[in-house]
């Protein structure tokens, strides 16, 4: 318990250092849309950040490993949470609704320049 926590306290000095660059913002905001406080503690912002981070650096490391030299492509991440069938139908349907913001963007220019 006393490591954990003395892990917590540096990772919190580490994070008010490099809140420029951090996520706090955005997890903070998604912690509250998922129900928590406002203001939620600092120890817990720090905690998900650092799970996020260390999430994408294993799926950035093993999706560099598996596809082209020194590129990611989206099949390879596809590939990659294709085993969690949460993940992988939540990633496709942001890709769906991507295309679809495209291709509606596309239509609206060439209205705007068709008038």
């Amino acid at each position: 318990y006393n490591e954990y926590k003395s892990y917590l306290s540096k990772m919190e000095e580490n994070y008010e250092e490099e809140k420029k660059q951090s996520l706090g913002k955005e997890i903070k905001a998604m912690m509250y849309g998922f129900g928590d406080d406002p203001c939620p503690y600092t120890q817990s912002v720090v905690l998900i950040e650092e799970i996020i981070i260390n999430y994408l650096s294993e799926i950035s490391t093993k999706a560099i490993q598996m596809g082209k030299r020194g590129r990611i492509t989206v099949e390879d991440i596809l590939h990659l949470i294709k085993h969690d069938q949460k993940k992988y139908n939540r990633a496709k349907e942001l890709l769906m609704s991507n295309d679809e913001i495209k291709k509606a963007r596309k239509g609206f220019e060439e209205d705007k320049f068709s008038s």
